[in-house]
């Protein structure tokens, strides 16, 4: 089983960071930790060039990231929310999906398609009612365009008064889905 994480937080030893450890605690096996804020990804510029190849026309660090996507087995992505999304290096990472979705919805091919699994693990400073659900909806249709099904997730809220590290039930609750994910997927 391989494990693929987008870590997407600029803080190397923060809150999402200490989430990330815990799960790979949990999942074990062969992982794989792109550190997103390294890498050098442009933006879509929508020229349609993967309506016809599975390739991007840009050339730059998502062709590497595109052959770690085919080859994983579960697909992290891991964030602090920025209003109400992932960080903006994520965000371009998603954006550069589109080869994807023009396989599947252009080109209409179908093979060799993956079932994947899709994990959330993301934190916020502050808590609000649903302040999820945006992020949510941007990673749903992400996930679908990497295969990624079933979306699991946990959320560490309020971290500007309790830091990650210090919440054990957040701690546990990462450690145990990547021990409930490692099973799954024997």
């Amino acid at each position: 089983m391989k494990t693929l994480i987008f870590f997407a937080s600029p803080n190397k030893k923060g809150n999402t960071y200490n989430l990330v450890n815990k799960f790979i605690e949990g999942i074990g096996g062969e992982v794989d930790i792109v550190n997103v804020y390294d890498k050098k990804v442009s933006p879509c510029v929508d020229c349609k060039y993967c309506y016809t190849k599975e390739q991007c026309a840009i050339k730059d660090d998502m062709q590497e990231i595109y052959a770690k996507i085919n080859d994983s087995d579960v697909i992290v992505i891991a964030s602090p929310m920025y209003f109400s999304s992932v960080t903006a290096p994520m965000k371009a990472i998603i954006d550069r999906l589109q080869i994807y979705w023009s396989k599947k919805y252009i080109r209409k091919d179908r093979e060799n398609l993956k079932n994947r699994k899709a994990v959330v693990l993301s934190t916020g400073g502050v808590y609000w009612i649903n302040m999820f659900q945006p992020l949510e909806a941007v990673l749903k249709h992400a996930f679908a365009a990497m295969d990624a099904k079933d979306m699991e997730k946990v959320y560490a809220v309020n971290t500007d008064t309790m830091p990650v590290e210090k919440n054990e039930e957040k701690l546990k609750e990462a450690y145990e889905l990547g021990v409930k994910i490692r099973k799954n997927l024997k």
